[in-house]
């Protein structure tokens, strides 16, 4: 959780978090206020790859290494980022944390629909919020 704080931090709180949310919404904007494009791709990729590995070497413990068990952390990680909304450090994080409680309580209560239930709790929130629940309309650019 100190890291998770810390991370929402950075982006909201620091010119460095500023500058790659610059980057992200419009690159040739960046580019023509003398932003270092390739820099902050460079350097947001390290720190996506540390926070990787940093959530690898926490997880890895706990869970049996085998042939395909990404497939599992692929269908978690899309449900908690639809859940919450695509671009929300918020709700990515109320969207992990409906997924672990929900799949804790069915591993409880039903332990046969422990993988229904996170499909369940998504289809539910998608069904009344189509975007997630901290989600924005994304309006196109032509």
């Amino acid at each position: 959780m100190v890291f998770g704080g810390a991370l929402v931090w950075m982006v909201r709180g620091t010119r460095f978090g500023k500058l790659v949310v610059a980057v992200i919404n419009d690159r040739e904007m960046s580019l023509a206020m003398g932003i270092n494009v390739d820099r902050i791709y460079t350097l947001s990729f390290t720190l996506g790859a540390f926070c990787a590995a940093l959530g690898g070497a926490a997880i890895a413990p706990t869970i049996a290494v085998v042939p395909g068990f990404a497939v599992e952390v692929v269908v978690l990680s899309f449900a908690v980022i639809a859940i919450g909304g695509m671009g929300s450090l918020e709700g990515a994080a109320l969207g992990a944390l409906l997924v672990g409680l929900g799949r804790a309580l069915a591993i409880h209560l039903f332990p046969e629909l422990e993988l229904v239930t996170i499909y369940l709790i998504m289809v539910l929130v998608l069904l009344f919020k189509p975007e997630g629940l901290f989600g924005e309309v994304e309006v196109r650019r032509i």
